[in-house]
């Protein structure tokens, strides 16, 4: 068994009718928000012209990673980050198998650029002048689980706070069958080992353990358990339920036979 004892910094939410961490505790608690009908954030940090070629998943994941860092009160060019996309973006890949599979396979130079995993990854440090390590998961339904575990390992080897941001966009229509997710959802997370902490902020413990597990179930309101089920970045939430006090721990799948599980450490 590992364990690993850190604390949350800043959290930076976006989805649903929320756009902020404190919109999506509210929704999380039964409280609703008004949506103000926004197809996506648009994220002052991206320059205009760039900002309008930038796909929503971008967008999603540039947003809450600006709101985390600034809850945190950290400079975002010196942050280490971690983001993970269960999905990727599916309406690239969908437009690119489209053109491939056509008469004129000229893809479009920017939505080929788009296309890459890290392209969320290579936005947010471009914009924010960052040069630290910068890396980018893809793990489906454990998507959530794998990269909390990346994150852990590293910011305890490394000794410094690491932004993880979790993001997905809608599924394209000819992929819906499959993969369901109809909700766009970013959470970020700035966290650190807890001995680098404030003195007064929260403690949890992660522990990885060879032992099959589950998602938790949960109880919220109808739109967010939709999306708790339906895409794979959504799984946060657990965590973002022990973070509130809802739950006293979670434990999450690493694999068949391995799982993560996080508690209160004080």
């Amino acid at each position: 068994m590992s364990e690993f004892e850190f604390s949350v910094l800043g959290i930076g939410a976006w989805g649903l009718s929320a756009r902020s961490w404190s919109d999506l505790k509210a929704l999380m608690a039964g409280n609703p928000i008004e949506d103000d009908g926004s197809k996506g954030p648009k994220p002052e940090l991206i320059p205009a012209n760039e900002r309008r070629r930038a796909p929503l998943p971008v967008r999603l994941a540039v947003e809450t990673s600006a709101q985390a860092c600034s809850a945190a009160q950290l400079d975002p060019a010196t942050v280490g980050c971690v983001f993970v996309s269960g999905l990727g973006d599916t309406a690239l890949t969908d437009y690119m198998c489209k053109v491939l599979a056509g008469d004129n396979k000229a893809l479009s130079p920017t939505k080929f650029h788009n296309s890459v995993h890290n392209a969320a990854a290579g936005y947010w440090t471009i914009s924010t002048g960052c040069t630290e390590a910068a890396n980018s998961v893809a793990g489906f339904n454990e998507s959530v689980s794998l990269t909390l575990m990346e994150a852990l390992i590293q910011a305890e080897a490394e000794q410094r706070p690491l932004l993880l941001t979790f993001y997905d966009a809608p599924v394209s229509a000819v992929l819906q069958p499959l993969l369901k997710n109809p909700y766009p959802f970013s959470v970020s997370l700035v966290i650190s080992p807890a001995s680098l902490a404030p003195a007064d902020a929260k403690r949890y413990s992660a522990s990885i353990t060879e032992t099959a597990a589950s998602w938790p179930e949960a109880d919220w309101p109808e739109s967010l358990q939709e999306c708790y089920q339906t895409n794979p970045v959504a799984r946060i939430l657990s965590v973002l339920a022990l973070l509130t006090g809802q739950t006293n721990s979670v434990t999450m799948p690493l694999s068949s036979a391995t799982a993560l599980t996080v508690t209160p450490a004080d």
